[in-house]
């Protein structure tokens, strides 16, 4: 008798031990990060694009919580801005200034420091930094870019599994959410899918998703950036929807796809026989946005399956979610594809958080945000020490529906490959220099959202143009950026060895 009362006291100990942990007052975080997802391509975000790059499992974020509108990374680029999510640095900060970069030894990582708060942690797919990953009970991670089909993950074990890349990824998370995590503590899961970046593969049961039908085109498509009087579009002209070269659409998403070497995609290849050039941009576009719309619809779909997850397991009420990209892309804007430069298109990122309990559900914030401040959310969220090194700030007021006083009200951007540029955003107007076309813009983004008009020598903006660069130069010291090391001067360098990697 006393054996199996003590063998019932165990059992309960051992489960509420575990609903404690599921249930106690610092959430589970699952950070959900796709790359190239740009805002347009969520339905939420109501873009021109809403009726076909359907999101709803991503929308579903916006409907049970919070839609950012005016979040944005500090450099368009994929290493760098992954690295300011993990770091909560600047990229001059933490030493990921370029593709492929490594950290600085010592950067902080929200990672860590949750792990050391006892959570249980997990990575899954894209990394794209040089460092190996830390922080991490468990991580599998695909080299570089990785590849659509059948992808090679490393790290805590070496898996070769067969199928599309997001579908993998996702059985691999929710197989560690199910089977092996320790479920006496909350845990921190890193979801991060390949899509959408280019060559944009798709699955076969999206093959033929719009195939027969014509996308409706972004305003600005047929604009001419060569006449636009705005330097840093002027020297971006090698990434163009055609016509046809080695660096624009679609020559280079040719290039991209056979360098992915996918057994199984498809590249429907374009032909420009007898186009004139404006021809050319329209199919281009055309093949750009289908195949893009096809790998969100996958990634979507997958998104969908890991809250149902959540759902049926009794984990939502529990669980902070955040569904982001690392920044923007072009999808046909000014004619232009990929991402890189500071207008809004690039450097801005989709932002929805989804906290029960805490958010309130079908909220919008428009308060300036930066991919710097989602480690101190996190971290906060978790009732986890930020360290001092990290340069963001919690969102967290913000999802509770109270904007702090002194909250920022300028962003400050910097892009150290070509075309090597800086500048500044407020609500209202942005600045930006491009040193080596020894050029300024300014643009009045109240009067000109699209950002197709530079005010630089209008007389009626003198006033606002001597403030901004006034700010700028004030936002730079706050950065602890050094002045000389402003773009095209790079403070991290990429020696020969680290190119070989």
């Amino acid at each position: 008798m006393m054996k199996k009362r003590l063998l019932y006291l165990l059992i309960v100990f051992c489960c509420s031990s575990s609903f404690a942990a599921e249930s106690s007052g610092r959430p589970n975080i699952l950070f959900i990060m796709a790359d190239d997802h740009t805002r347009e391509g969520i339905s939420a975000y109501g873009s021109w694009l809403k009726d076909y790059c359907k999101t709803p499992n991503i929308d579903r974020l916006a409907k049970e919580g919070m839609l950012f509108t005016n979040t944005f990374c500090n450099n368009s680029i994929c290493s760098p801005s992954r690295a300011s999510i993990l770091t909560g640095q600047y990229s001059h900060t933490n030493g990921v200034t370029k593709l492929r970069g490594k950290l600085r030894p010592g950067a902080p990582m929200f990672t860590k420091e949750l792990q050391k708060a006892g959570y249980a942690t997990a990575l899954v797919g894209k990394w794209h930094l040089m460092n190996e990953p830390e922080g991490y009970d468990y991580h599998v991670r695909v080299l570089d870019q990785g590849t659509y089909f059948n992808p090679k993950l490393i790290g805590s074990e070496n898996l070769t599994p067969k199928g599309y890349s997001a579908d993998v990824f996702t059985d691999i998370a929710l197989k560690w959410l199910d089977q092996k995590r320790d479920k006496t503590k909350p845990f921190m899961m890193s979801l991060h899918f390949k899509a959408v970046h280019s060559a944009f593969e798709c699955p076969k049961r999206y093959d033929a998703l719009y195939a027969d039908e014509t996308i409706p085109e972004p305003a600005t498509l047929y604009e001419n950036v060569d006449a636009s009087g705005q330097p840093l579009k002027k020297a971006y002209l090698t990434r163009l929807l055609g016509p046809q070269d080695s660096q624009t659409y679609p020559t280079y998403i040719k290039r991209e796809h056979q360098r992915g070497n996918d057994e199984l995609g498809s590249l429907d290849p374009i032909d420009a026989t007898g186009l004139s050039d404006k021809e050319i941009k329209r199919v281009s576009y055309q093949h750009l946005v289908k195949r893009y719309i096809r790998c969100v619809r996958a990634l979507d779909e997958n998104v969908g399956r890991v809250l149902d997850y959540l759902d049926k397991n009794g984990l939502a009420e529990n669980t902070l979610v955040i569904y982001t990209g690392d920044q923007g892309y072009w999808l046909g804007q000014h004619g232009f594809y990929d991402k890189r430069l500071m207008y809004d298109v690039s450097m801005a990122m989709p932002l929805l958080v989804r906290l029960p309990g805490v958010v309130k559900p079908g909220t919008k914030s428009d308060a300036l945000c930066m991919n710097i401040d989602f480690p101190a959310t996190m971290l906060d969220a978790a009732d986890a020490p930020v360290p001092d090194a990290m340069q963001g700030r919690s969102l967290m007021p913000l999802l509770k529906g109270e904007k702090p006083a002194d909250w920022r009200d300028e962003v400050f951007y910097a892009y150290w490959a070509r075309p090597a540029h800086y500048g500044i955003r407020t609500d209202r107007y942005k600045l930006i220099h491009t040193p080596q076309a020894n050029g300024w813009e300014l643009l009045d983004l109240k009067t000109d959202p699209a950002e197709m008009q530079n005010q630089v020598a209008n007389p009626e903006y003198k006033n606002v143009l001597d403030e901004m660069k006034k700010r700028l130069k004030k936002l730079v010291i706050q950065t602890k950026l050094d002045p000389e090391n402003l773009p095209p001067n790079d403070p991290f360098p990429r020696r020969r060895s680290d190119r070989k990697k």
